[in-house]
């Protein structure tokens, strides 16, 4: 099973933004999975290792909370499972 995170925004300004603050954590833009359905369709994925200092800089930065989520997505095959997780 493959595993990773995904920042998913509600603001295109937000993502831009957060992909600028991340660009350090080797985050990556992708399109956002349609399982997750509020959002402005750009999301920043990111690995295991990285995501401990990713939350710390946006928990950091200026970008309202309410603008983003975490997930983790797990993979396995074509099946994925996103779950929200708290900041």
């Amino acid at each position: 099973m493959e595993g990773y995170w995904l920042f998913a925004f509600d603001s295109p300004h937000a993502a831009i933004q957060a992909q600028r603050l991340l660009s350090g954590c080797g985050a990556v833009v992708m399109p956002t999975l349609r399982s997750i359905t509020a959002s402005c369709g750009m999301s920043l994925r990111l690995r295991d290792e990285a995501i401990e200092e990713a939350k710390g800089i946006m928990r950091a930065s200026n970008i309202d909370p309410a603008l983003y989520r975490l997930y983790r997505v797990e993979q396995e095959g074509k099946a994925i499972d996103c779950t929200e997780v708290a900041l």
